[in-house]
């Protein structure tokens, strides 16, 4: 059965939390609670997806909470280089647009907080945009673009689907 590996580390007064395998609703706990002890230290924790090949909506649930905590703590969590089956969860659940999502930990921690070493979707080039949004994301997780016009595909297809869906259950 796939689990999950937590191992943590320190990098320029962050703390980083590489997580290793898949995390699903079985093993959130576990990494749940290795986040929730860094959380009050008020440290900015860096997680790194780089070796995670899936997580679930529960685990991203669980990892909001601990960013809260973080928070409230003067610190904060973001996330790392994170591979497609994990990025397409975040573009889904609209994270990334809410959440600072770098292309690695380097990216991270040179530029976690910092609004002119990232742009949010659709304000290509215009660091003074990015600051003013609620979201921060790592330009080079969205170079050219490719990145959001797929999630716009995708979101477009689910809607029609959706659509579609909801047409053919009110002609029955």
């Amino acid at each position: 059965m796939p689990g999950v590996s937590v191992e943590k580390s320190a990098r320029a007064g962050c703390v980083v939390v590489a997580l290793h395998g898949e995390l699903d609703v079985c093993t959130a706990l576990e990494v749940s609670r290795a986040l929730t002890a860094l959380a009050p230290t008020g440290a900015r924790i860096i997680v790194d997806l780089a070796e995670l090949a899936f997580m679930d909506c529960y685990s991203l649930s669980e990892l909001r909470a601990v960013r809260a905590q973080a928070r409230l703590a003067g610190g904060d969590l973001v996330l790392a280089d994170p591979q497609p089956a994990v990025l397409r969860l975040l573009v889904l659940c609209d994270m990334v647009s809410r959440w600072l999502v770098f292309t690695s930990v380097d990216a991270a921690v040179s530029g976690a907080g910092s609004a002119t070493a990232a742009i949010m979707p659709g304000t290509a080039g215009d660091p003074a945009a990015a600051a003013a949004g609620s979201g921060i994301v790592s330009s080079a997780l969205f170079r050219g673009g490719a990145a959001m016009r797929h999630a716009r595909m995708l979101t477009g297809i689910i809607a029609a689907a959706s659509r579609k869906r909801h047409e053919a259950a009110g002609t029955r």
